[in-house]
Order: C-alpha cells, then sequence, then structure tokens
C-alpha cells in the first residue's frame, strides 16, 4: 500500500490546461533538449509532479520535426491531421507526460524547465519547437517527493530521463537547509543530460564529486557522475556509485534515497534501501494516455494487505508517480 507520506496535501496549483509560451531552449547532451516555459505567477508545483503535453497534429507544423514535407499540397502523405492513421504514418495524438524538472522564480516571473529526450514522433516534435511559440499542458499532475522528518544526508540518484524530476528535487531538499549527494548515470558521457566546462576525468572505483557541471547549474550540491564504460566520473552503474557514496558516509549516518529512472535501476535503488535500513522514494516510469486515472494505461503493481492477492493496481498518473519503494511490486 501507497504509504501516508508520499501523499500529503499540499498548496499546489490544481491542473489545468494552459498554453505556455517556450521561451528558452538549450541543447542538452546528444540527445536532449531543455525548454523553458513561461508560467502563472500563481503556479505552484513540487518535484515529481508533471506536465502532459500535446503534440501539436497540424502537418504543417509537425514538419519541422520531422524534416520532410508531411501535407499532401507539399509532397508529403497527410490529406488532412486527424490524429489517426494516415498513409503510412500516423501521428501522436496522445499527450506525453513529462516532469516538471524545475521551477525557476525571479520575482514575480515563473519559469518551468522541461527535460525532453528526443525518442519517437511526438518528443521530437517537442524538442523542435522554436521560442515564442504556445505549448498546450495540463497540469501539474500527480503527486510529489516529500522531504525527510530530520536532518539525514538525503542521496538522489537519477538515470536517463529520470534525472529531469531530481534536479528540481536536488533545489528544493537544499533549500530546506538539508544535505544532499546526487548521482547521475549513464552509460556513455554523451548521453548525460548536461552541458560541462570542461570533460569529466574518469574516477575509477570513486564517488568523487563532478565540478564541471555548467548546465544545469546545480550550485553547491555534490553531484557525483557514473558512467556504465567509465569514460567519465565513477566507473559503473548509479546504483553502484550510490553504494559507494553510502560506504564513504558509514553506517551510523541516517539517510534518505530518492530516485528516478528506468524500472531495473529502480528495483536495484528499492533493495539497496532495504538492505541499508533507509527509506526509499522512487518517481515511477510509465507509459501515459490521458494523465487523469480515465484510460489505465498506467497502472501500476503495489502491495495491499486488504487484497485477497496482497496486491493491487494503482494508477500512476494519480496515485504516482512518487511511491515508497516498498510498495512496488517490482517484476
Amino acid at each position: 500500500m501507497v504509504t501516508e507520506s508520499v501523499n500529503l496535501p499540499c498548496d499546489t496549483s490544481p491542473p489545468q490546461r494552459l498554453d505556455l509560451v517556450l521561451v528558452g531552449r538549450r541543447e542538452a547532451g546528444r540527445d536532449y533538449v531543455r525548454l523553458v516555459l513561461d508560467a502563472p505567477t500563481a503556479w505552484e508545483s513540487l518535484p515529481g509532479q508533471f506536465l502532459n503535453i500535446l503534440c501539436e497534429s497540424d502537418p504543417r507544423a509537425a514538419t519541422l520535426s520531422e524534416r520532410r514535407p508531411l501535407h499532401w499540397e507539399e509532397g508529403g502523405e497527410w490529406p488532412i491531421a486527424t490524429g489517426l492513421e494516415l498513409g503510412r504514418r500516423k501521428w501522436p495524438f496522445v499527450r506525453r507526460p513529462l516532469s516538471v524538472s524545475r521551477v525557476l522564480r525571479d520575482g514575480a516571473r515563473v519559469r518551468l524547465e522541461v527535460l525532453v529526450r528526443r525518442v519517437g514522433s511526438g518528443t521530437r516534435f517537442l524538442a523542435s519547437r522554436p521560442v515564442g511559440v504556445p505549448v498546450d499542458v495540463v497540469g501539474p499532475l500527480g503527486n510529489h517527493f516529500t522531504p525527510p522528518d530530520d536532518d539525514r544526508l538525503c542521496i538522489l540518484v537519477g538515470g536517463g530521463c529520470g534525472m529531469a524530476p531530481i534536479f528540481g528535487l536536488a533545489d528544493w531538499l537544499t533549500a530546506s537547509g538539508l544535505q544532499c549527494a546526487l548521482v547521475l548515470g549513464a552509460p556513455t558521457l554523451d548521453e548525460v543530460p548536461a552541458v560541462f566546462r570542461s570533460a569529466p576525468a574518469a574516477a575509477g572505483d570513486a564517488a568523487a564529486p563532478c565540478e564541471s557541471i555548467l548546465d544545469p547549474d546545480l550550485g553547491q550540491v555534490e553531484t557525483i557522475l557514473s558512467t556504465d564504460d567509465g569514460s567519465a566520473g565513477f566507473h559503473g552503474t548509479a546504483i553502484e556509485a550510490a553504494r559507494r557514496r553510502l560506504q564513504d558516509v558509514g553506517d551510523d549516518r541516517p539517510v534518505a534515497l530518492y530516485g528516478c529512472g528506468p524500472e531495473r535501476m529502480m528495483r536495484a535503488l528499492a533493495r539497496l534501501a532495504e538492505r541499508r535500513g533507509a527509506p526509499c522514494q522512487v518517481s515511477l516510469e510509465c507509459f501515459m494516455g490521458c494523465g487523469i486515472g480515465v484510460c489505465l494505461s498506467c497502472a501500476a503493481k503495489v502491495r495491499d494487505p486488504a487484497s485477497q492477492a496482497g496486491w493491487t493496481y494503482r494508477m500512476t498518473c494519480q496515485e504516482g508517480p512518487v511511491v515508497d519503494a516498498r510498495d512496488v511490486v517490482w517484476a
């Protein structure tokens, strides 16, 4: 059963559909782009919450991201934009759920950062949006991470697209006066969604801080980089780097673990937390259609003592994406 601590009420904005103007876009690694959206002054969201973003079905607008004519008048294969099968193509009409990576405030101005990885036609379209266009979003959606009740060390682990909410979580926890160690993992250096002042050095089996990250600006947060091939930072996975950091901390220091990334990585983080006897919150990644609990495509298996089977399904979009790692029935 999902623990109450992960679902505490908070003063966040109610979900709503908004047209947010894209005011900035920055390349962030080989496959990533960081989008900056202008949000209403009253916007309130917390790390872990997400936006459901529309992928435009107008073929003329989509031509830019596909880098080829799409509309039939321009030599393409779409007679009209219906979002259904048209010729050999199917343009995505389902919104894409993307974490609010960071909330940036400057006086009355509020900006939202969203990290987009170019994977399919939908995310390629979003990543190609020019500055100045409106972006159709629904949000904020889902629940959020919660801080520990004491001053224990918070170790945050992010892998791939899962690094997005971890950046904002680091901002939030450090602003609350908590000490954080951020562990970022990727197969190779060019798959890390960050810009570096200089190429990070390989650190072998040492979980050493990486001080060459330029964007995102993480301030004084201790950041440990890990790569599977050992080309930069710790040689190994993010979980192995987190395990080494825990060894450096020692058994006497209370810690709390947080994570977002591929399921295999989250399962390993849950086991690491169990062995350590530490609380662990994870943000689940899964396919979502509607984002409001109607389509049932984001069902996740969680423990439920009240169920005869001992488990039940919960909708990640409404009762997640953040859950206590102990409650997940991992595959």
